[in-house]
């Protein structure tokens, strides 16, 4: 298993435990569990910056969204990011191609939604372990190919999508972002 920056990964308890050295930052990844998803839901809102003093707010189907970890868990696998007190950390919804809450996939591709690491834990591995998980995941399906949206002025998740392997796909980009331009799509072929 790759390693995440300045720190290395050794399975426990069927997931991946990643040890960030320098900050002995320690999460597994996994599925989340029903119990969690109130919190699973309260990490995505804070992850996207919706919980910090004078943060714009998202309007009430977004609202909705960010909160609904049962939908998003039903719709696919919803994995987070756990510390070894259980505290959740980050969080990824990979959905199936004909998940209702899709809005990028097309002939059987998995498509990622809602990649959220709270902002204390950044820079820590978080968002590319979820992503590595993602990936691996999508291919256990058989998905051809693994896609995604992002905002367009979001370049620190553009740059990991890109070290990924990730290929943007301006001809996709059709979907309007709330703060202005058009959500940037992103594919990652898994043949």
């Amino acid at each position: 298993m790759p390693a995440a920056r300045g720190g290395r990964r050794r399975p426990i308890l069927g997931g991946m435990t990643t040890v960030d050295e320098r900050h002995s930052l320690a999460f597994a990844i996994r599925t989340a569990r029903p119990a969690e998803f109130a919190e699973v839901g309260e990490v995505t809102y804070r992850g996207f910056g919706h919980g910090e003093p004078g943060a714009p707010q998202p309007d009430a189907a977004r609202l909705r969204l960010l909160h609904d970890a049962s939908a998003r868990a039903d719709a696919g696998e919803l994995l987070v990011a756990a510390t070894p007190d259980r505290r959740i950390v980050g969080t990824a919804s990979l959905l199936r191609a004909d998940s209702p809450l899709a809005r990028q996939s097309r002939d059987g591709e998995a498509e990622l939604r809602l990649l959220a690491v709270l902002p204390e834990v950044r820079r820590h591995g978080v968002g590319d372990a979820l992503m590595r998980v993602a990936i691996a995941r999508s291919r256990e399906w058989g998905a051809p190919a693994l896609v995604l949206d992002t905002g367009p002025w979001n370049e620190r998740s553009q740059r990991l999508y890109r070290r990924l392997g990730f290929v943007r796909m301006p001809e996709r980009e059709t979907i309007p972002s709330s703060r202005g331009g058009m959500l940037a799509v992103y594919r990652l072929p898994l043949g």
